[in-house]
């Protein structure tokens, strides 16, 4: 009997005025789905002994250039517990990457950003040598985690990675009365 090993992870759900999400697509030639959406996330780091604010700071800094300020991107709340999924197709998603991990999963501890919907324009690939993402736009979270894939697609559509997509589902449930209480308040 294997037990499951989940990586201490961080997401960052980031919202507009308009309760939209940030959604970005992979670019990464390290991972497996690329062209498909996601948050920004990614992990944390055991030997700075990081604490989960500092590490989702890190992580947006690193894939999407932006940086806690009050006029642009202003931290609203955490969900309090972990949201977890595991790799799919382990052996596969192995061998594309040319890794191998000693995780099954990972344990993603969720914060919620507000940045005004016409401030994604100061977003910045540039931090990365090999950027995670090549493009970002807002989304219906709801329209985005309810699309299906149309057969002959030309990579258009906004899909999220198929083996997060459950996990999605719960951050949908958990951060929506939070999005909307903050909305409501401003």
């Amino acid at each position: 009997m294997s037990s499951i090993k989940y990586r201490s992870c961080v997401g960052a759900l980031v919202f507009n005025e308009k309760g939209q999400v940030l959604v970005c697509k992979r670019a990464s030639k390290k991972k497996t789905a690329v062209g498909k959406w996601q948050f920004p996330q990614g992990g944390v780091e055991s030997g700075r002994d990081e604490d989960y604010y500092i590490a989702v700071l890190r992580e947006i800094k690193e894939e999407i250039g932006l940086e806690v300020a009050d006029d642009k991107l202003r931290f609203v709340s955490k969900i309090e517990e972990p949201l977890s999924y595991l790799y799919e197709y382990r052996n596969s998603f192995t061998k594309a990457i040319g890794k191998v991990f000693n995780h099954n999963g990972q344990m993603i501890h969720w914060h919620l950003f507000f940045l005004p919907k016409d401030l994604i324009s100061l977003i910045d690939f540039g931090f990365e040598e090999k950027p995670e993402f090549d493009e970002c736009k807002w989304f219906n979270f709801d329209e985005f985690l309810n699309q299906e894939e149309q057969p002959n697609n030309d990579n258009d559509q906004t899909l999220p990675v198929p083996f997060k997509k459950e996990m999605y589902k719960q951050l949908l449930t958990l951060s929506k009365p939070k999005i909307e209480q903050y909305l409501q308040q401003q």
